[in-house]
């Protein structure tokens, strides 16, 4: 027999989910409104009735979000509508199958904000890169031969590890309109597509590189990209959260930058040791900008600077540099703190990485150590780029004054 309650808000949130089904309560209070809780503990309205002899079962949305006597009122109207002969659930099923895959993803980068989801960033980028010749299709009409192909030109294009992540954002926003939107019909054009075997990227600056670098930086005209390209190499941070950095996370007295963990890829704050060069650069653009929201502010959509990309191809053509990415300035800051004797674990601990098998020697180490190692790293850079002896810095440009 169908379990039946009163709704208030005290008894559905003390409605526990049942291991391996989905339980469902009906509301005494409105013909046709129930709950249902999925085993993991998703709470949803539903308005369910039988239409032409099928039941159906019409979503209201979730139990956080909407009221209950906002979703006693909907479940009235749906009731309204079959009797003059509407079928809420069928109009769902058909718009849902007229979706576009930009409609999809725009649903998709929805949910995934709402649930704190941190990567969406580089999803966004890869979808406006790489996915603009399916955004206008139709779901139904993109076939896994497509999707193959377009693997396959991104592969030759762009890369084989950016084809991989590529295929990996179609075949999650397909598996959410499944799973999610409930969305009937629906396949994954992605599934069974082989990726690319990916080989882990060993590429660094080698400091025969470093004055050819510097020297190509030194020309550049656009002062944020200049100041963006030495940041990235003397903090080893990750792109998405260098291009995000705000003032507020920098403390040039501390001579330190905390990336928040709603930031951070494994959610965990970061403090990156700001070193001696760092420093400079921070406390030129502060003097400029006035030191008040994005460090490297835009008037795009995001509110700051995105995908240097030209910037970064320029500036390799003129240090005559091959095969150099952005990300591979992380590691080249690494391999130089590796070849001035630091630890791996101190390095682990600045650059934020997270694994099981480290995060207990993480967790013991003072900041002192890894400003140190963050020190020696840049110090070893500006050596092998020319501009530091092994005791006195020769100036990238004039020093300011402190009075």
């Amino acid at each position: 027999m169908a379990q039946k309650m009163q709704f208030t808000k005290a008894r559905i949130e003390a409605l526990e989910p049942v291991p391996g089904k989905r339980l469902t309560v009906y509301d005494e209070g409105q013909k046709g409104l129930c709950i249902r809780i999925t085993p993991a503990g998703a709470k949803a309205f539903y308005c369910v009735r039988k239409v032409e002899g099928r039941v159906e079962w019409i979503r209201i949305g979730d139990a956080d979000a909407v009221k209950i006597e906002a979703a006693r009122t909907r479940a009235a109207e749906i009731i309204n509508d079959i009797a003059r002969g509407t079928n809420p659930a069928e109009q769902r099923r058909q718009k849902k199958a007229e979706m576009a895959f930009s409609d999809l993803f725009a649903a998709w980068v929805k949910d995934g904000q709402t649930k704190g989801k941190k990567s969406l960033g580089n999803d966004e980028r890869n979808y406006r890169l790489h996915l603009q010749g399916i955004a206008k299709k139709k779901l139904s009409g993109i076939t896994r031969e497509q999707v193959r192909t377009l693997h396959t030109k991104i592969s030759s294009g762009s890369g084989e590890y950016q084809a991989n992540r590529v295929l990996e954002l179609i075949s999650a926003v397909f598996n959410f309109s499944i799973h999610v939107l409930d969305m009937a019909g629906i396949n994954n054009p992605a599934a069974g597509i082989k990726a690319n075997r990916e080989k882990s990227r060993e590429r660094r600056l080698h400091p025969d590189e470093m004055p050819r670098f510097f020297e190509a930086l030194a020309t550049e005209p656009n002062r944020d990209m200049r100041d963006y390209f030495v940041l990235s190499l003397l903090t080893g941070a990750r792109r998405s959260n260098l291009l995000a950095m705000t003032w507020a996370e920098v403390n040039l007295v501390r001579k330190t930058w905390t990336i928040p963990g709603l930031k951070a890829k494994a959610g965990e704050t970061i403090t990156v040791p700001l070193t001696t060069a760092a420093i400079e650069v921070l406390e030129n653009r502060k003097d400029i900008m006035g030191g008040k929201g994005w460090v490297f502010p835009s008037t795009g959509k995001t509110g700051h600077l995105v995908e240097p990309k030209t910037a970064w191809k320029r500036l390799l053509q003129r240090a005559d540099i091959k095969d150099l990415r952005l990300h591979d300035l992380r590691r080249s800051l690494a391999s130089f703190q590796i070849d001035a004797g630091v630890s791996l674990a101190v390095i682990g601990k600045g650059l934020g990485h997270h694994s099981q098998q480290t995060t207990a020697v993480y967790a013991r180490l003072a900041q002192d150590p890894v400003a140190d190692a963050w020190q020696k790293g840049t110090d070893a850079i500006m050596v092998a780029a020319g501009l530091k002896k092994t005791a006195e810095v020769l100036p990238m440009k004039k020093k300011r004054s402190h009075a």
